[in-house]
């Protein structure tokens, strides 16, 4: 033989799933390494006049609704 070899069905899919962990693993690596290598956003208070209010409650104007008030009984049948 010439040193070829047939590879069964389920070894070629662990062998392709390993390529694509390797290179999943990779890309992963390229992408969140600026990311833990940049210093974290500075936290401290920030000044209260700057601050938006996150719910704002405002006054509402009550109007009266009329109510339907039945004035004769409905005849019975």
């Amino acid at each position: 033989m010439c040193g070829s070899q047939v590879v069964l069905l389920w070894e070629a899919f662990l062998l392709q799933m390993n390529d694509f962990d390797q290179i999943l693993e990779l890309k992963v690596r390229q992408m969140l390494d600026p990311v833990v290598a940049s210093p974290p956003p500075a936290r401290g208070r920030r000044d209260k006049r700057l601050r938006r209010p996150i719910l704002a409650v405002e006054p509402v104007s009550l109007e009266a609704v009329p109510i339907a008030v039945p004035v004769a009984s409905a005849p019975q049948l």
